[in-house]
């Protein structure tokens, strides 16, 4: 089961903490998750990983 719902706030685990909304959830053939995010300011998508995401602290 995912960690994070279509349409949660998450940020990013490292790095500059920016944060977005998870729009798609793709299972990966290692059983894994990654999530296609709608970043603040990017104005695309970002994939990530799911230990690469937090919930949103703010």
């Amino acid at each position: 089961m995912a960690k994070f719902a279509i349409g949660e706030r998450v940020e990013k685990a490292t790095d500059d903490h920016k944060d977005g909304v998870v729009i798609a959830i793709f299972p990966t053939t290692d059983g894994n998750f990654r999530y296609a995010v709608d970043m603040e300011g990017y104005g695309a998508l970002q994939f990530f990983a799911e230990e690469k995401l937090v919930v949103c602290a703010g």
